[in-house]
């Protein structure tokens, strides 16, 4: 996870790491600003490394889903496929209900619900992401394998973060990718 202070400190951090041989780089909303843009920039700098963002549903979180699910997708279309949506925990049912309409919007272009989380009329997005689909959807456990993850959401997603030589078995459910993450 890259998280420095000032552009040329993250522009020098993400090259190293990809010419280190990292596979993935996540980004979170902090000091430099909007997570979404900063992939975004970092893909241009570092090209063949998947670019996630660190989405936080908190009690107040600043996107409705279907907006993220808009702005993934044309992230993903900007990197050439290489978006990754991390959720952070808690996992709620909220996070289930997001992950669903994000789903829903990347597959079929719109999507409507109501709710109890996160209710929408109709949202439409179009077009679809890069990777059909749209960008995988990851479970971020690095801070702890324990956090409780509802099965409807496991199911929703492609790949489980973990703290490097922190994964203990059962992590993840068959058919979902372990991607060890080293911390920093």
């Amino acid at each position: 996870m890259l998280s420095q202070r000032d552009t040329a400190g993250l522009r020098a951090a993400a090259e190293r790491a990809g010419r280190d041989g990292v596979e993935i780089l996540i980004f979170e909303d902090g000091p430099l600003g909007d997570a979404i843009v900063l992939a975004t920039a970092v893909g241009s700098w570092v090209p063949g490394v998947l670019l996630g963002v660190r989405i936080d549903l908190g009690p107040e979180p600043h996107r409705h889903p279907t907006v993220l699910a808009r702005e993934m997708t044309t992230f993903d279309r900007v990197c050439g496929g290489r978006a990754v949506l991390v959720f952070s925990p808690p996992f709620t049912e909220a996070t289930t209900e997001a992950a669903t309409l994000c789903r829903t919007m990347w597959t079929d272009g719109v999507a409507a619900g109501t709710g109890p989380y996160y209710p929408v009329a109709g949202a439409i997005n179009r077009p679809l992401p890069e990777r059909v689909g749209g960008p995988p959807i990851a479970l971020d456990l690095t801070a702890g394998a324990g956090a409780s993850r509802p099965p409807a959401l496991l199911a929703l997603c492609d790949l489980v973060l973990v703290a490097a030589g922190a994964a203990p078995p059962g992590v993840a459910p068959a058919g979902v990718a372990l991607c060890e993450i080293p911390q920093t």
